[in-house]
């Protein structure tokens, strides 16, 4: 049996709504949310927390007022790691 992890939407657009800048990254939303931004290297998609992350972002961006602008863009995590982040512009 799977389980599931919560996420509260209103603390993610709570998060967004702080962000100085209109633009930011999944990574972004990921390190205020959690507390540091981490890759999942070497993880299937279906089973990293951050690409799930992303795809929540994605599946809400009306009710969270952002539009994604990249996908797939090269970041590198807290600890210096390469990985990749999709990037969102907020709208209101």
């Amino acid at each position: 049996m799977d389980d599931v992890i919560e996420v509260s939407l209103d603390r993610v657009r709570a998060i967004i709504i702080e962000f100085h800048d209109a633009r930011f990254s999944t990574a972004d939303v990921i390190r205020s949310y959690c507390g540091g931004f981490f890759s999942n290297s070497g993880t299937p998609a279906n089973y990293s927390f951050n690409a799930q992350f992303g795809k929540l972002l994605k599946r809400n961006e009306t009710h969270l007022h952002i539009e994604q602008t990249e996908a797939d863009s090269p970041i590198f995590d807290d600890h210096g790691h390469p990985t990749h982040s999709s990037f969102w512009r907020r709208n209101a």
